[in-house]
Order: structure tokens, then C-alpha cells, then sequence
């Protein structure tokens, strides 16, 4: 296998439109570019490299992400030199980027050569006319400024970037919006560049002791090669396989594997193996690519006693029920092209730890990494995985502009054939709370999308096509009502809902009485704010005032959240007693109301299927919020009270 890697990077920012000036008019010389060049991470964020070089402040301090905007500004130029000989004579090189957010032109030698668009897909580029003739060459990603996106209000309707919204600024963070490289970028060449495992699909039979793996591989070379596939327990190889491919598309069903099911959490073992495909060609060139993968049945089965109308909400696994119980997945950081292995993993770590078999990741971000699905593999936490569509207060309604349906198919079918081998994926969901109004109008909420628009059966046909047998639910909530309000309890119209997030008063008994009641087969969200520590809180203040909340620092942070008027006889007291009386109590009564209602719908099953907390952990450090893990990796009190609940039994 050649070494695709390439010499440093830097990044080098211009003020729109200046690099593409060869002479200035009025100087007759080059223009030189405002910022750099400075070091660059790949995969990684210029605002990484930026804080890196004290360019920019920490955008976790205090009010710091209101100086870190201008970075949006610019043109940013990720630049490197491909030295000499690197690539002479191959017969294919190609530069291939899993992730590039957003938009901009390829460049070698200051020459365009190709443009992109799109931060949710991989991108490949041709470069074997530009690299081949063992030159040296300089080689840029050259970044435009990032489209328009709408942050958490506005209209979901006219959604036509997909770049993750939450970055524009959500209830739980400011706006970050980064720019850069997400997973991995090289250069290939020869066999490298021409083969490529498109996806990989397991199936495991009835009897948990066989599977099958269908092997989806392309090839763009001219010549035939010899293919071996090699299903791996540890340094064990439980099965292989030899055959030969030419040019085109083929696709391999290997079956009567011997293996052993892989369980979630608290059932058994999350049992994974990994799959080697490896290749080779007459001149002898080597080609090899590895995935994990895992066996697993899935049924999904009406909750007891539920409405004949309803979706089923119970799910079996390896014949075994289980309640759905866990977290709603929000990005790990707000730069997310920075984020590492080893910040998942101690999340991961953590929700196993608290007994968790369900993530919902959310639609708002983006596909979460090939790290993170590894992780939850091993660690025998089911993910429910959105395609980019989310609500946006004004208008929560999909598009349906053709073109755009087109772009969100084409993520969908990248998203499903770079994911769909792992065990853990659970579903496929159209996007977060996509609704209309109750009265059948498509702005407003309460009414969930049906699954006959335009938008979403396009995604339910593509779902089907490329990932048979795995299931899609159009939105989250589904529905038929997208809240469950105390005056409906007993009527039958609460399957999969969403809410509540806390509570309009101080009133644990009217928490209870309300979770007492419930009928929802599937709780897909519930929150309840609570504060952070009061030592993080202060670290991160910066040199804001702390005091009185409602001030510009909890505003910049926390402004939904944190309810003045409900704690108007703390918020009267003097500064420093106020502020450590807020903290403790938003966080024992956060502790004390996720409990309650954990503990409720636990019990109801298997009339009830599941229950997702609203939300799991801190990206930035907000001051209060409904997260359960602060931005430290700190549990707060409610994660140790719902550890209580997912941890006890259902009886």
C-alpha cells in the first residue's frame, strides 16, 4: 500500500476573493494574504489552528465567541507542497476528503481544478493530469466563506446547505461556526485510488449462531484483480474467501458464517468482529481496507396494550425485549472537525457506565464519526441515527423543493453506506420534530409531518433501497401528537412524543401527578434544565460578573434556561448566597424530575418502549441547561439518578 500522507499543512487566510488576484492593478504585485501561514491539524478546524497560535481566544471564556466571528469572513486556504517524484507515472491519483465544510475550489499550482460543495459527503478528486509528472506541486483546499445557515430559529422549509445548524448558535451553545477538514484527507494512487468498499450490510439468522455479510466494492482500474476477504475474530480468522474482480461495481454475499450474536448493554456481549478485504493486481500492488462489524436480529413489536393505529415502540433483540433507555447524542464540541477518539470515548464510557442502550442522534448536527459508531459498538449502545433535517421554531415543515429532496437523498445514501455495517445502528429517522400546526397549516408545531411528504418518502425509498430490513421513522416525535399534555392522557393519541423540558412552576407533586398519568408508548425527549457546577461556572466567566442571573454572560450562554421567574426568592438574595443557592437547587430538582419520570416510564414497560433524556452532555460551557454531563466530563446529580433508574429493574 503506498504512504498517502502529505507534508504539513497550513492554513492561510485571505479576505475574499484577494487570492485569485495573480498581480494587483495597483501595485503590479501579489497581493499577500491577511492572516498565516500557520500549522494545520488535518482533519481540524482553522479555528483550532487559530487558537493554537493565539489568533484567536478560547471561545469558552465568557463572552470570547462574539471575537472569534470573523473567521466566517475570510477565505481560508488549507495549502501544502506534494514533493517531487511523490507520484510519478501512476496511472490514477486521486485526493480524497470524508469530510470538507463547506464550500470552495481545489487548486494546484494556484490553478482551480475542481470545485466542491457540501460538508456531509465525501468529496474525490482527479488529480492524476496535475501530479503524475514528478514535479513539485503545490496543492490548496481553498475554503469560501460558509453559506447562510439558519442557527435554531428560522424555517426549516427553505433548508437547502446542510451544514450542521447548531453551530449558527442553538439553546445550549453560541455561534461557532467552524471551517475545515472532517475525518480523513490523503492523497491515493494506483490501486489505491481504484478500488474503493462501497458498503457493507450483516445479517444474522434466527438461530444466533449464522450470519451473512453482503459486500457492496467498485472498481475503476482498467485490470482484473484478485480479491480476499477474511471475516476476523481478534488475531482469528473465523472464515475467508477468494475470488477475482474486474472493472465495475460487484457485490458479494457471503452467508453461513459462524458467529455469535452481538448484545446491548446489560443483555451480553457486544460481540464484534472485523472484516478485511484485501486486493491485488498483476504488477503486484497491494489494496486493503478494514470495517467492524457485528451480527444482530431486530424486531420491532407493538407496546402492550397500545392502540391498534400505533407504531410499534417494543424492540426485541436476539429475541429478547428490552427498554430503550439513554440520551439524546449532541455534538462532543462545538468545533466538531476537532473532535478526538479520546473525547467520545469518555462519553461513551460514562453512558455505559450509567446503563444507557440508546442514543438519538440528533438532526441538527451531523453523521456522527466512524470513531464514535466503533465505540458504541463495543460498548453495546444502540444508535438511532437522523439524516439533517431539524425544527426551527417559525416553520418546522421539510422541504420540498426537488433539488433539494435530491441533495438530502444523496447524504442519506452516503450516510447509510458509510455506517451501515456497524451493530450498533439501530434506525434511520427523517429529522428532529418536523411538524405543523394542529390544525393542518405547516408553520407552528403539535402536528407531526406526515410520512407522505415529498421529503421524507424520499428518504423512507432510499432507507429501503440501500439498508433493507433496518428501520426509518419519518421524524421524531413521530407522533400522532407531537407533545403528550396532561388533558389528553387515556385518549390514545400519544405513541412517540416529545417534551416536557422542564416544568412552568416549582411544583414536584404536579411532576408527578403528570408522570404518574402517563400513556406515551416512546419518550423520545424529555428535559429538565439544572445548573453546572458553580467552580465551572465561575472558570468560565472570564471576567463577566456572575450575578444577577439574567445578565448578558447567562444570557450568551443559557438564555432559555434559565427561568428567572420561577426562582424570584432566590435571585432576591444577596450575591454570593444567591448564586450557590440557584446552582444547588436547579440541580437537586433536575436530579429529582428526571428520576421521577425515568422511573415511570421504566415501569410502565412493555406498555412502554423507551426514554430518551433531553440532553446528554455540554459541547460549551453553559451555565444551565438540560444536559446531564457538564462541558468537563463532570456527571451532574440527575446523571447519578437516572444511573439509579436505567441500572435498577423495570419491576
Amino acid at each position: 500500500m503506498m504512504d498517502s500522507t502529505l507534508p504539513q499543512w497550513q492554513w492561510i487566510g485571505w479576505r475574499p476573493w484577494m487570492w485569485k488576484l495573480r498581480t494587483s492593478m495597483e501595485t503590479g504585485c501579489a497581493p499577500r494574504a491577511d492572516v498565516g501561514p500557520v500549522p494545520a491539524k488535518v482533519p481540524g478546524s482553522v479555528q483550532w489552528a487559530l487558537r493554537q497560535e493565539g489568533l484567536l481566544p478560547d471561545w469558552n471564556l465568557g463572552l470570547n465567541s462574539l471575537a472569534c466571528e470573523w473567521v466566517e469572513h475570510r477565505h481560508w486556504e488549507l495549502l501544502t507542497r506534494v514533493p517531487k517524484d511523490r507520484f510519478r507515472g501512476q496511472r490514477r491519483v486521486t485526493l480524497e476528503a470524508e469530510g470538507l465544510d463547506y464550500w470552495g475550489w481545489v487548486l494546484v499550482d494556484g490553478r482551480e481544478i475542481a470545485s466542491f460543495r457540501g460538508a456531509l459527503i465525501p468529496h474525490s478528486f482527479d488529480l492524476t493530469p496535475h501530479l503524475t509528472d514528478g514535479e513539485d506541486h503545490f496543492l490548496s483546499i481553498l475554503f469560501d466563506c460558509p453559506p447562510p445557515e439558519q442557527g435554531q430559529i428560522g424555517y426549516t422549509s427553505a433548508s437547502q446547505y446542510f451544514k450542521p445548524r447548531y453551530n449558527y448558535s442553538w439553546d445550549w451553545c453560541p455561534r461557532v461556526v467552524p471551517v475545515g477538514v472532517v475525518g480523513n484527507l490523503c492523497c491515493k494512487a494506483g490501486l489505491e485510488a481504484e478500488l474503493s468498499l462501497d458498503k457493507v450490510l450483516c445479517f444474522l439468522d434466527e438461530d444466533l449462531r449464522n450470519g451473512s455479510l453482503w459486500v457492496h466494492l467498485s472498481h475503476q482500474g482498467s485490470d482484473e484483480v484478485e480479491l480476499r476477504l477474511g471475516l476476523k475474530d481478534g488475531s482469528m480468522e473465523v472464515a475467508g474467501m477468494e475470488m477475482k474482480m474486474g472493472p465495475g461495481k460487484r457485490e458479494v454475499l457471503w452467508e453461513n458464517l459462524p458467529v455469535e450474536p452481538w448484545w446491548p448493554n446489560g443483555l451480553g456481549q457486544a460481540k464484534t468482529y472485523e472484516l478485511e478485504v484485501r486486493a491485488r493486481d498483476a504488477s503486484g500492488s497491494d489494496w486493503m481496507r478494514s470495517c467492524q462489524v457485528g451480527f444482530k436480529t431486530v424486531r420491532w413489536l407493538p407496546c402492550e396494550g397500545s392502540p391498534s393505529d400505533s407504531l410499534p415502540w417494543l424492540c426485541e433483540v436476539n429475541g429478547k425485549t428490552l427498554f430503550l433507555q439513554g440520551v439524546n447524542w449532541s455534538p462532543a464540541k462545538v468545533d466538531y472537525p476537532d473532535t478526538t477518539r479520546e473525547d467520545l470515548d469518555a462519553l461513551v464510557g460514562l453512558y455505559k457506565d450509567m446503563g444507557c442502550t440508546l442514543f438519538r442522534v440528533w438532526g441538527g448536527a451531523y453523521l456522527e464519526t466512524e470513531p464514535f459508531y466503533e465505540l458504541c459498538d463495543r460498548a453495546g449502545i444502540l444508535v438511532w441515527q437522523e439524516f439533517p433535517l431539524s425544527s426551527s421554531g417559525v416553520d418546522n415543515w421539510p422541504p420540498e423543493s426537488g433539488p433539494v429532496i435530491g441533495d438530502l437523498v444523496r447524504i442519506a445514501r452516503s450516510y447509510i453506506h458509510r455506517r451501515a455495517h456497524h451493530p450498533s445502528l439501530l434506525m434511520w429517522c427523517g429529522g428532529n420534530e418536523l411538524q405543523g400546526d394542529e390544525k393542518g397549516g405547516r408553520t407552528g408545531g403539535g402536528l407531526p409531518t406526515p410520512p407522505e411528504h415529498p421529503c421524507l418518502k424520499a428518504l423512507a425509498e432510499v432507507v429501503r433501497q440501500e439498508d433493507p430490513g433496518r428501520r426509518f421513522v419519518h421524524t421524531s416525535s413521530s407522533g400522532p401528537s407531537f407533545y403528550a399534555h396532561e388533558e389528553n392522557f387515556g385518549k390514545g393519541v400519544h405513541h412517540d412524543v416529545h417534551g416536557p423540558w422542564g416544568w412552568g412552576q416549582r411544583d414536584m407533586e404536579a411532576w408527578k401527578r403528570y408522570w404518574s398519568m402517563d400513556d406515551a408508548l416512546f419518550r423520545s425527549e424529555v428535559g429538565m434544565p439544572g445548573a453546572s457546577p458553580l467552580r465551572l461556572i465561575k472558570k468560565y466567566a472570564g471576567k463577566n460578573p456572575l450575578w444577577p442571573v439574567g445578565n448578558l454572560l447567562w444570557l450568551h450562554t443559557s438564555s432559555w434556561w434559565i427561568r428567572p421567574e420561577l426562582y424570584s426568592d432566590l435571585l432576591c438574595l444577596e450575591a454570593q448566597q444567591g448564586l450557590r443557592e440557584y446552582v444547588n437547587t436547579t440541580r437537586k430538582e433536575q436530579a429529582k424530575a428526571y428520576a421521577i419520570a425515568a422511573k415511570a416510564c421504566k415501569a410502565r414497560f412493555p406498555r412502554c418502549g423507551g426514554f430518551l433524556v433531553w440532553m446528554g452532555h455540554d459541547c460549551f460551557p453553559c451555565a444551565m441547561n438540560n444536559s446531564i454531563i457538564d462541558f468537563e466530563r463532570n456527571p451532574k446529580p440527575a446523571y447519578h439518578s437516572l444511573k439509579r433508574v436505567f441500572r435498577g429493574k423495570t419491576r
